[in-house]
């Protein structure tokens, strides 16, 4: 073959006529597209709130706000700014999850990371200098919270082997937003000169979230103060002394409910205090003899049909109730019913009910039965009353039980904790309490009756694989007969 001939073939067109070609620039064209669109993909994906592109398949909803949070966020009428105290990479992706959730919830909220390598200065500013790693700062321009990264896991100890952990984060985030944009705090004061039972710390944190300050009071060394939104009297144990006394406490409550005070007051019918029960008896509200006992097992604890387990009121006047689940349960022991009579310049109503075939043992503590006997009174009874003086304003919430109000308790009942705060809520004028509960960190273990385990257990030894063999044995016969 001459020159010519192979410079001819060299040039030559392909035998295919380029298609080769043809589609190996097709193929590069399509991958490129490819790649454009999955970028632009992934960036409008990234633009889409977290709310729409992350799902919560955690049991307790660590990552997801509850309706209250959101409630909380979306009423918001100023700026928040959140600081999370953290160094790069140590990032907690419950906390950093939730931050986006509020953020999505309220255009008012907004949070930033503050790493302390490089801002050692900026906690400073708010008086965190103290604070460990991972804390909150919430600035709402015309205030500011601090909240410690230690206080958002809470440690339940069962005993002395056990324990679960809970995160508490968002009840302490919601509130700190509740406080800081809600207004003035109202001031709560607590009797304690009466052998009164102290609040505990659940009640005390639950009103402090509520922006409610509880203070203690001793009528013996003090008058009720002008600032008193809220006056508790929590189970005396010895009545309020009148003109007669060294103090007369009769006459600061008197003139404290003539302003148009309001009362939140636990009872004991163990305890007698007549001079306080007179007052009482002007908003139209009295005693009933005797300890009530449930006569319907649904409405008592199981095995002590005094320890009642009592309805929601429909309320048309109070607002106690507003923002309340009432499918909640809440436990009274050992309660005294409260009688309402009518008052023309008093508006009453229950907050807490019976059932019908209740009965108040006369006998009181003194009982030696819970069965119903000749004298017992017959039910229903109110167990939690409101009432208000339409000329004054004045307000008192009686509960005829001493001991709603215990952190044990909370532990099994926490709907005991959310009505007293929803009581107490009310009559310093809000609408709703803002408890949260803290979520599980860890699923609850599935429990399955001895009977189911059983039948489980031979479905999965037996059947299934008697199952699988039938439908062997039929796929081989069909296939054998092809």
């Amino acid at each position: 073959m001459n020159k010519e001939s192979k410079l001819r073939r060299l040039f030559a067109a392909p035998a295919d006529g380029g298609r080769i070609f043809r589609n190996g620039l097709y193929s590069t064209a399509i991958l490129a597209a490819a790649v454009v669109l999955v970028i632009l993909i992934n960036l409008i994906v990234q633009a889409i709130p977290t709310t729409y592109t992350e799902f919560d398949l955690s049991e307790g909803g660590l990552y997801t706000l509850s309706d209250t949070s959101v409630q909380v966020a979306e009423g918001l009428t100023q700026d928040v700014t959140i600081y999370y105290l953290c160094e790069t990479g140590s990032e907690d992706a419950i906390i950093t999850r939730l931050l986006d959730q509020y953020a999505a919830s309220s255009s008012h909220i907004h949070w930033e990371q503050k790493d302390p390598a490089l801002y050692p200065t900026f906690a400073s500013q708010y008086g965190a200098e103290q604070v460990s790693g991972g804390s909150l700062i919430l600035d709402a321009g015309t205030g500011s919270d601090v909240l410690d990264a230690v206080d958002f896991y809470v440690y339940d100890y069962s005993d002395y082997y056990n324990y679960s952990v809970r995160f508490d984060g968002e009840q302490q985030i919601t509130s700190s937003l509740y406080r800081l944009t809600s207004g003035e705090v109202s001031q709560a004061y607590y009797t304690t000169n009466h052998g009164e039972r102290p609040l505990s710390d659940t009640l005390v944190d639950a009103l402090e979230a509520q922006n409610i300050q509880p203070q203690e009071l001793n009528l013996l060394s003090s008058t009720i103060p002008e600032d008193c939104d809220l006056l508790i009297i929590n189970c005396p144990a010895s009545d309020f002394t009148g003109p007669e006394g060294a103090v007369d406490e009769i006459g600061m409550l008197e003139e404290y409910l003539a302003a148009g005070g309001k009362v939140l007051l636990t009872t004991d019918a163990y305890y007698s205090t007549p001079n306080l029960d007179a007052v009482m008896a002007e908003f139209g509200l009295s005693r009933v003899d005797g300890l009530i006992v449930e006569g319907d097992a649904n409405h008592s604890l199981y095995g002590y049909s005094y320890y009642l387990l009592p309805d929601y009121a429909i309320t048309t006047e109070s607002t106690a109730l507003d923002g309340l689940d009432t499918s909640a349960y809440l436990l009274l022991q050992m309660a005294q019913g409260i009688q309402i009579t009518q008052n023309n310049s008093v508006t009453a109503e229950p907050l807490l009910t019976t059932s019908s075939a209740a009965y108040s043992k006369t006998a009181g503590y003194e009982m030696t039965t819970t069965d119903k006997e000749e004298g017992d009174i017959d039910g229903p009874f109110n167990l939690a009353v409101w009432a208000q003086n339409d000329t004054t304003g004045a307000q008192v919430i009686w509960v005829g039980c001493s001991n709603m109000d215990d952190d044990t308790l909370y532990m099994s009942v926490p709907g005991n904790c959310d009505f007293l705060v929803g009581c107490a809520a009310s009559l310093t004028g809000q609408s709703s309490d803002i408890l949260i509960d803290a979520k599980a960190l860890e699923a609850d273990q599935l429990t399955i009756p001895a009977g189911t385990a059983t039948v489980v257990g031979l479905v999965f030894l037996l059947a299934v694989p008697a199952g699988l063999l039938i439908a062997g044995a039929v796929v081989t016969i069909r296939r054998r007969r092809r």
